[in-house]
């Protein structure tokens, strides 16, 4: 199976993603961002994502999962496009699916199934609370996986009873899945054999709040939205003019004799309540309201200045809107235009250089069914 990509770390890797919504999608995007070959197999209806906002061609946000990749319509329930699907996977190395457990089994397209087609073959299935238990059946949506697995503990105030955030269990078992499939890669050059990997959300959830999980099963500590900021010294402040700036202090203790010269106030280093960092973390709140009420003197643009000289550590709390004219950030190209449908739109770029092998030229978002003449050719092989 040959591809139009050219170059990357994973060029020659063909993945089949049998996805829709976020969690698949996003797997396979790190796989494409990589120089993967992603074919996207979507139902005739196509990946209900696209239609968000009310687009008929295409939504930002399906375009933001789905860079990359080439697009392949197939009915699965159809024996004919079933059979399609089959030959594509006799030439694939990974094929990633987020269906609930059991749908690829009864389909005829589980990982036994594949293997037993192709033995060389890395099956990841991405489902919402793994493959058993008394959740396992459930519809499976961000919202009610970040609430499940304890991520809105951690970034909701217990007095804010609300969903909140970005798609955190979707993008980061989209993360793990990714991870896993390039360690089944490399396993698989010294055996010759596949793998089949599962990974669940709200397990991608448990991990990821390590500290916290930890912290709990030690000490029965709960930790809520304010737990890390306190331990590690971390304060939000407006300027003057009523721009956002963050300091983060650590551990160490010239961060804070540091902050003491920034400030101009020295006595705060002589307050018994902010004498050592146990006594700051114990009077976080003090310490926080002290801040907040010194910063207000003057613009952020003069703290920031003062911080920096003083290595304090720091920054701007950007919007979304403030990012891209952040001069860090524009420092480090993580923005370039894309050929859409309309002409050249501007995406965020992979932040990985790979400085030898290099990054495949990405591509915007698949039309439904764009490649699927091109890709269900039934020759010897798959040429496109």
């Amino acid at each position: 199976m040959s591809g139009a990509k050219n170059g990357g770390a994973l060029a020659g890797v063909v993945v089949i993603e049998l996805g829709q919504y976020i969690s698949g999608p996003y797997a396979a995007k790190l796989l494409a961002d990589l120089g993967a070959e992603v074919i996207k197999i979507e139902s005739p209806e196509g990946d209900p994502m696209r239609r968000w906002e009310g687009r008929a061609r295409m939504s930002p946000q399906f375009a933001a999962y789905n860079r990359g990749k080439r697009s392949v319509v197939l009915d699965l329930k159809d024996e004919g496009d079933l059979a399609h699907l089959l030959r594509l996977v006799d030439d694939a190395d990974v094929v990633i699916d987020n269906f609930r457990p059991g749908v690829t089994d009864r389909l005829g397209i589980g990982a036994a199934a594949l293997a037993a087609r192709n033995p060389r073959v890395i099956t990841c299935s991405i489902t919402g609370f793994g493959p058993d238990g008394p959740y396992a059946k459930r519809p499976a949506y961000d919202t009610v996986i970040s609430a499940v697995g304890g991520m809105y503990s951690q970034v909701v105030p217990a007095d804010t009873v609300r969903p909140m955030g970005p798609a955190f269990s979707d993008l980061l078992s989209g993360i793990q899945a990714t991870q896993s499939v390039l360690a089944a890669l490399h396993a698989r050059n010294a055996t010759g054999v596949g793998e089949h990997i599962e990974v669940s959300m709200v397990g991608a959830l448990v991990d990821f709040l390590t500290e916290s999980a930890s912290s709990f099963l030690e000490t029965g500590q709960v930790s809520g939205p304010d737990s890390r900021p306190r331990r590690a010294q971390a304060y939000a402040c407006n300027g003057s003019d009523g721009r956002a700036f963050v300091i983060h202090m650590s551990v160490p203790e010239k961060f804070w004799t540091g902050l003491l010269d920034v400030l101009e106030r020295p006595d705060l280093g002589d307050d018994p309540r902010f004498a050592t960092r146990e006594q700051r973390v114990r009077n976080y709140d003090q310490l926080d309201a002290v801040l907040k009420e010194i910063a207000l003197t003057r613009p952020r643009a003069e703290w920031l200045e003062r911080l920096a000289a003083h290595d304090i550590p720091h920054g701007p709390l950007n919007t979304v809107a403030d990012l891209f004219d952040d001069p860090q950030i524009r420092s480090m190209a993580l923005v370039e235009p894309v050929d859409g449908p309309d002409g050249p739109v501007n995406v965020p770029m992979p932040s990985t250089r790979f400085h030898r092998s290099g990054r495949p030229e990405l591509t915007y978002a698949p039309d439904l069914g764009e490649h699927t003449a091109q890709l269900t050719t039934q020759e010897e092989g798959v040429q496109a």
